[in-house]
């Protein structure tokens, strides 16, 4: 859906900010680009992942912290009416943290990749056990390679995601002659992406890691980006300057 529309004459040339994640993620995400970013594009929110509570959550008992590497475990958990646990929550990164203080878990934020968490972890001397809650399809073997590590680990699935197309109206805005930029924050997605955006070329896509820029179609490669650190703050510092580039190109046009 379009979460903003311009109607000016000069709609066709603002740049259109694709978002792809489930919808509540993809608002947050506009929520924290700066006003004067908002101000200078149209936001069009296309979920290619929906996401599918899956439950029922495992026994927690004796469990002495749990792994959360994305703010939809938090939702699952909540929604499976996951309390009172008072052990601590480490995540992946801030946006997932924020899930997680809202749930009442006191948070121990690790950093912005599977590799970091693992690091993390250990370093801090976590004993365990400890539980990855988690999607269907995750990446980094993190339960694995704690319990590789030394640290007692399990894990759960409490959601599975569902890819998704391009609705019909998300072609047609696609098709304007105006700047496209995808900010794209898990391989999955990215896969996915790739698939629904063949014959778009037009579109400039801003990977939040090395293994999500991969993720993407061979012949993108030229027009990806990555950002310089792995998390929600590197993604708004990546697309500001995408934003910024896009305007100066279409100044020079």
């Amino acid at each position: 859906m379009l979460l903003t529309t311009t109607r000016d004459r000069m709609a066709g040339q603002r740049p259109l900010l694709l978002l792809t994640r489930p919808g509540a993620a993809s608002e947050a995400f506009a929520a924290a680009l700066p006003e004067e970013v908002r101000k200078t594009v149209d936001f069009l929110i296309n979920p290619l992942l929906s996401i599918h509570v899956t439950g029922p959550l495992p026994p927690l008992t004796g469990i002495s912290g749990l792994i959360f590497t994305s703010a939809n475990a938090l939702d699952a958990y909540r929604s499976l009416d996951g309390s009172g646990l008072e052990v601590p929550a480490i995540t992946v990164g801030e946006a997932t943290a924020d899930a997680a203080r809202k749930c009442g878990f006191d948070v121990d934020i690790a950093g912005g990749t599977a590799e970091h968490l693992v690091r993390h972890i250990v370093e801090r001397g976590y004993a365990g056990p400890l539980m990855h809650l988690r999607g269907e399809v995750a990446i980094g073997d993190v339960a694995q390679r704690l319990n590789d590590a030394g640290v007692k680990a399990s894990e759960a699935v409490v959601y599975r995601q569902q890819l998704e197309p391009f609705a019909p109206s998300t072609r047609e805005a696609l098709s304007q002659d105006r700047p496209v930029l995808a900010p794209v924050f898990s391989a999955r997605t990215a896969g996915q992406l790739g698939r629904e955006a063949r014959g778009l070329p037009h579109i400039r896509f801003a990977a939040i890691s090395r293994s999500v820029a991969d993720a993407l179609p061979d012949e993108a490669a030229k027009r990806t980006r990555i950002a310089s650190k792995p998390n929600r703050d590197g993604m708004v510092d990546l697309v500001v300057e995408m934003v910024a580039e896009a305007a100066t190109l279409e100044r020079r046009m």
